[in-house]
């Protein structure tokens, strides 16, 4: 997590309303040497129309009423040069009539980089997370009695150049991950040990400034997918590795806009001979992101990506999916109402295209939200959301509302 930021930020950087620095509304901190360490802790309620995502057209919805409790904390530096960070949090749910849904979630990383010159620097991130999977997920068995739960190990380092016309950047990550299997209604279990896998990234990315608001970059990534045992229910080897090569141009515009636009070409190929073909994964990979200060109050933020993610996503008929290449296009306007009041409103759509299975998931969001900042501890949350998934898949459409409020106090 991000920790709030203790000093007044520089008038010409960017930045959407709800990050803003307030120097009333903010956070002070806890001050121990050369660190300060932000605890918080939240009290949420949610009511939803539809906590299994079930197609109403097939079953009756099942609406519940959520209480989560989430505490976290931050600790960072606080120094003139290089940088160290932890953090941990949870999220502790309780379902009020399906206590079967109750979930513990939590994750804690640490997070660092050493100033080697200036422009120049080392940095490395490590996280570790136990999570529970969204109902909604594509490789959820809608015949579950249970949620998935899964733990994910993440490692990343990095070295960065950043001086004169040219910058330089390269990176490699290392990622476990590890689902749980789950009891099936009417009973027997769910084998989920098929999709524990170790990804295993490297990209290296250079920059070139054209002028002070503007630089042309190029970026090159491999990646490496190693499954513990894909075909242990009898599935199909599922190990595969790749490459994308992406080239666009990054902005910033002092005081009004930022981001970043690029096209590419990306590209997986399968071990398994019945994956080898078909399921080989060969397309375009674009993308782009636009943080805009639209006035002083209000900001507005787009984004398009498209990504391979991993699935082991079967047909009616039993053929196996590759992969999904994802699409995903969203927008979100903020609004300062008053120096303690903000609004959000959102939306989002996402193509979801199973690669050798014919099937295509469309899932589009839609969101509002309203928050009242008491002091600097306090703040009080409305939000509102819509989701909806439709397929051609038969039973496995849905849709559903939710309405939360929450209660903020940090330190």
């Amino acid at each position: 997590m991000m920790a709030p930021m203790a000093f007044a930020q520089d008038s010409e950087e960017v930045m959407s309303v709800y990050e803003k620095y307030r120097p009333d509304f903010s956070a002070p901190g806890v001050r121990s040497g050369g660190f300060l360490f932000y605890p918080s802790v939240g009290a949420k309620g949610e009511f939803n129309s539809n906590i299994f995502k079930t197609d109403d057209a097939a079953t009756d919805d099942v609406d519940d009423f959520i209480a989560v409790i989430s505490p976290s904390f931050a600790l960072v530096s606080d120094w003139n040069n290089n940088y160290f960070g932890l953090n941990a949090s949870a999220d502790i749910g309780r379902y009020s009539d399906n206590d079967g849904e109750n979930y513990e979630d939590f994750d804690f990383g640490a997070n660092g980089r050493i100033d080697m010159s200036r422009g120049s620097n080392i940095f490395a991130d490590l996280t570790y997370a136990e999570k529970h999977e969204d109902r909604g997920a594509p490789d959820t068995d809608g015949g579950q009695s249970e949620q998935t739960q899964y733990s994910t190990l993440k490692a990343m380092a990095g070295f960065k150049r950043d001086e004169g016309v040219m910058s330089f950047a390269v990176d490699g990550s290392y990622e476990k991950s590890d689902y749980d299997d789950v009891a099936l209604i009417g009973g027997g279990t769910l084998n989920n040990d098929d999709r524990d896998r170790e990804t295993v990234k490297a990209s290296v990315r250079l920059g070139f400034d054209m002028n002070e608001d503007y630089e042309a970059f190029v970026k090159f990534t491999t990646v490496k997918v190693s499954y513990d045992d894909s075909t242990e229910d009898g599935g199909p080897l599922r190990d595969n590795d790749g490459w994308e090569v992406i080239g666009g141009a990054a902005f910033d515009v002092g005081g009004k806009s930022k981001g970043e636009f690029y096209v590419g070409y990306v590209k997986r190929d399968f071990d398994s001979a019945t994956l080898a073909q078909a399921g080989n994964i060969s397309d375009v990979k674009f993308g782009a992101s636009l943080l805009w200060s639209a006035t002083e109050l209000t900001s507005v933020q787009f984004s398009i990506d498209r990504n391979v993610t991993e699935t082991t996503v079967r047909s009616v008929n039993g053929k196996a999916a590759s992969g999904i290449l994802s699409t995903l296009y969203s927008v979100r306007m903020e609004h300062e109402l008053r120096r303690n009041i903000l609004m959000n409103v959102s939306g989002s759509y996402s193509n979801l295209d199973f690669q050798n299975i014919g099937r295509e998931d469309h899932m589009t969001k839609l969101g509002a939200g309203l928050r009242y900042m008491f002091n600097r501890n306090f703040s009080l949350n409305a939000d509102y959301a819509y989701d909806k998934r439709a397929t051609g898949v038969d039973d496995q459409d849905y849709k559903l509302h939710s309405f939360i409020v929450s209660l903020a106090a940090q330190w």
